[in-house]
């Protein structure tokens, strides 16, 4: 089964003022708003059609709850769309004017989160637990980032899957890339802050994990903080999902 994704362009994007769509919801405090103003009409220009997405999640309740993979979540930089797959395990770069696919870039695991784009780069995230960062004219690596403590793999979603998925979704912010890794705190759970340039860290925080607290169900054990949505950025906060 596949779905139709439409991009829509209007008489108005000849004008030079368009703005950028870099990331998940706009902007890194996810606010959903662009400066820029719609016509009245919008026409369409073009489809592509791209596999359903499968939700990590499959349950009726965490369906409910967990809904950050369900639908597909381009973002656009300049004159390039960009749009992740946790179908086909890639990310590729579309045209806007002509919805040709001008290139893709495949990883060993799917791509559940919007990818970043920003300064000629493209960032996302793959279950197979690493953060990539790829040239987004010609989509080279320019380099990659493993959340966990090793490569080791283990059965997920029927797939295999790192033991640490990169489910933190990445936000960008004055020149910082944040991102985790890791869903089961027993296991461990990585928060990133890399250079968004180089990969470099700037810090790690790899302890909110192994917390002896009460859960849920009043039964003590090992939990904390367990990212599975799309990281913001609010003020002098890292609000992790």
């Amino acid at each position: 089964m596949i779905v139709g994704i439409g991009f829509l362009l209007f008489y108005v994007i000849t004008k030079p003022y368009s703005h950028d769509w870099p990331m998940w919801r706009y902007d890194a405090n996810r606010s959903a708003s662009s400066p820029q103003k719609l016509p009245r009409k919008l026409y369409l220009q073009w489809v592509r059609e791209y596999p359903n997405l499968t939700q990590a999640w499959e349950d009726p309740l965490n369906q409910d709850l967990m809904q950050f993979d369900k639908v597909y979540e381009p973002v656009v930089q300049g004159k390039t769309l960009f749009i992740g797959s946790n179908a086909s395990d890639r990310v590729v770069a579309l045209d806007t004017e002509t919805g040709k696919e001008n290139w893709a870039f495949y990883v060993d695991g799917p791509v559940r989160f919007p990818p970043v784009a920003s300064n000629g780069k493209v960032y996302f995230v793959s279950d197979d637990g690493y953060l990539y960062c790829v040239d987004a004219q010609k989509g080279n690596l320019v380099w990659k980032f493993r959340g966990g403590p090793s490569d080791r793999k283990i059965l997920g979603n029927s797939r295999l899957i790192s033991t640490w998925p990169a489910r933190g979704g990445p936000v960008l912010k004055d020149g910082i890339i944040y991102f985790a890794a890791g869903i089961w705190p027993f296991m461990g759970i990585f928060i990133y802050a890399l250079d968004a340039d180089t990969g470099t860290i700037i810090w790690e925080n790899d302890s909110t994990g192994p917390i002896y607290m009460l859960q849920p169900h009043n039964s003590p054990s090992y939990a904390g903080v367990a990212p599975q949505g799309n990281l913001v950025v609010a003020g002098d906060k890292l609000l992790v999902p």
